[in-house]
């Protein structure tokens, strides 16, 4: 049975603030009025939250990729539903998705992003090139800068391909200071084909690459793939 406190409720959260605040007098309202009237704000809350899902994948830029976790063990599977969970997020935690090309670590990691957009979380999907490229234009091509603006809004952050080839000490300069200020506050996921004892040698500056192997993994979870 629907209630006026109820459809008051549910009017604010549709910001429809003069039937929240009562102005809009609902006491002489029949029972099947009332029910109608919340059927309609339900109807109306829906198409929002649809609305504003497909605004929300679409800035996440995430690959139309499926996931398909039957050829994967027991274990796998566990901590897949574990992190679908996304206290992980919650935590500001971050995430290392480790497995040779054709595991599916990228369609994990989009799988895992439209859980978060579910949620009604922020997503970013970047291959490390499109984040680098990014974080070079940025001060004069008005889009990249509206999309790094948009990387701070985020509860997540997926940085795919890491690794794959080597970043130059310019590149990993920028990429170290940019991941840091962007870790403070929000989950990283990385996906890389290297087991994270052989990023280093990858490039001339293996300290600072120590460390941001270090700074990530401080709070952190690894899955592998096979």
């Amino acid at each position: 049975m629907s209630t006026i406190g109820e459809i008051k409720e549910m009017a604010k959260r549709l910001q429809l603030f003069n039937l929240a605040r009562g102005d809009i007098d609902l006491s002489g309202a029949s029972k099947a009025n009332l029910a109608f009237l919340q059927k309609i704000l339900e109807q109306e809350q829906a198409l929002r939250d649809s609305a504003r899902y497909v605004r929300l994948e679409h800035d996440s830029r995430l690959p139309k990729k499926e996931f398909l976790p039957g050829k994967l063990n027991s274990g796998v599977k566990w901590q897949i539903e574990h992190l679908e969970k996304l206290d992980w997020i919650d935590d500001d935690q971050n995430l290392f998705i480790i497995g040779k090309c054709g595991t599916g670590k990228t369609s994990l990691a989009c799988h895992l992003g439209r859980k978060a957009l579910a949620a009604d979380l922020k997503v970013s999907y970047n291959t490390v090139e499109s984040f680098l490229y990014t974080l070079e234009t940025k001060d004069h091509v008005h889009k990249q800068l509206q999309r790094y603006k948009y990387w701070l809004s985020c509860s997540l952050i997926i940085i795919d391909d890491m690794m794959y080839t080597g970043l130059s000490d310019e590149e990993l300069m920028l990429f170290y200071h940019t991941v840091m200020l962007l870790n403070e506050t929000r989950s990283i996921v990385i996906i890389t084909n290297r087991e994270l004892s052989g990023w280093s040698q990858s490039g001339n500056d293996r300290h600072l690459m120590q460390t941001l192997i270090k700074r990530l993994s401080a709070n952190s979870q690894q899955i592998r793939l096979t």
